[in-house]
């Protein structure tokens, strides 16, 4: 009774602090469940590195298709506002970042594979 309370009151006193914590246990949730799921069915590490190499390709994916369907529609002349430019500046950023961290999962998981086959 006592933690329902102050979370109402921790939750409902600032909106900042419940959408970064909602965020993070979100988060954590979605990715550390599929990593946890791989991780009893692959082992550590190959585990970590197929759901890191999962989660960064479907971020790419979902931050190209903003990238390319971002929101439009005719623009009120008594509004100033984000050009279709400027609106697409943080998504373009988001995909080159985990295009990147796609392609680093990809080349650890194509060494973690050699070294594997290696050994054998």
């Amino acid at each position: 009774m006592f933690f329902r309370e102050l979370f109402r009151s921790l939750f409902s006193a600032n909106l900042f602090v419940t959408g970064v914590v909602l965020t993070i246990a979100a988060v954590v949730l979605f990715y550390g469940s599929m990593y946890l799921f791989n991780y009893t069915n692959l082992g550590k590490k190959l585990g970590f590195l197929v759901t890191g190499a999962a989660m960064f390709g479907w971020l790419s994916l979902t931050s190209l298709l903003f990238v390319i369907y971002a929101p439009r529609g005719p623009k009120p002349d008594n509004i100033e506002g984000l050009n279709a430019i400027e609106i697409r500046v943080i998504p373009i950023t988001f995909l080159a970042v985990t295009l990147v961290l796609f392609f680093v999962f990809l080349v650890a998981l194509h060494q973690y594979e050699e070294a594997r086959q290696g050994d054998s």
